[in-house]
């Protein structure tokens, strides 16, 4: 449940990062500074990236360090491109540099990352539902064997012998399912 949360919150930071960085480049475009442009961001935006964003605004408008800052929201986003983003702004910051096409170029990456990671989940989307299918046999031939053959059904579930047979049948599952994830996982 919690790599599910992870997840999830990472899949929002993805979808909604790229906005901001696209607002704040705007902003620093129209000449706001970059303290002001975060700020911006943080009350144009909604979620978390949108809290992040002006919780950052109000720390550097009231004189925070700067890194301290920095460090604090990368605890709470620990993602490489939130990481490049900081060092980029730190970097902005303390020498100055053409920040604009800076964030442009990071948008940008980003935008072709999730490019490539639709495509892979397109070109996987079969392999996926085979593996799902094949999971769910042995279940379904389960609930079909408790109406269509009871006692070989209590067999399986209350003899001894037959829950060998069950717990044989869940750690296969198991075993199967863990290496389909893995070889899904390792396609890059």
């Amino acid at each position: 449940g919690y790599s599910w949360l992870q997840s999830r919150q990472k899949k929002a930071f993805e979808e909604a990062f790229p906005v901001a960085l696209n607002m704040l480049t705007s902003a620093v475009s129209a000449g706001e500074s970059i303290t002001h442009a975060i700020s911006y961001v943080g009350e144009a935006l909604e979620g978390r990236v949108a809290e992040e964003f002006s919780t950052m605004g109000k720390r550097l408008q009231l004189g925070e360090a700067p890194e301290e800052v920095f460090r604090k929201s990368c605890v709470r986003f620990p993602y490489p491109t939130f990481y490049f983003f900081v060092i980029t702004i730190q970097a902005n910051m303390e020498r100055g540099g053409q920040l604009k096409d800076i964030i442009q170029r990071l948008n940008r990456l980003m935008f072709n990352i999730r490019a490539i990671e639709k495509k892979k989940n397109a070109l996987t989307s079969e392999a996926r539902v085979s593996a799902k299918i094949v999971g769910a046999i042995p279940f379904i031939f389960l609930i079909m064997m408790r109406f269509l053959s009871p006692e070989n059904f209590e067999f399986v579930m209350e003899d001894p012998n037959g829950r060998l047979l069950l717990y044989y049948m869940l750690a296969s599952e198991a075993l199967g399912i863990a290496i389909i994830w893995g070889l899904m996982k390792s396609v890059r």
